[in-house]
């Protein structure tokens, strides 16, 4: 039996990546005034959203080229 694999292509996984990089920087944005100057807080959500991206990576859900630098250097 085969295991079915969720994958995006690199164009799709570029357009996630940057997407979900800007939603978490604005998100962090708008709540930082409301942690009050907990800024550890906000580091740790950062931290977390940074390592959840990097799972996504990891696993090859997303394959991302950035943003079509790898074809530009070779």
């Amino acid at each position: 039996m085969s295991k079915f694999r969720f994958g995006l292509g690199p164009s799709a996984s570029n357009v996630v990546v940057v997407l979900y990089v800007f939603g978490t920087l604005l998100m962090r944005f708008l709540l930082e005034q409301q942690l009050q100057g907990r800024f550890v807080i906000s580091l740790a959500m950062g931290a977390f959203a940074l390592l959840f991206l990097w799972a996504m990576i990891r696993s090859k859900v997303l394959n991302p080229t950035l943003l079509g630098l790898a074809e530009k250097i070779q």
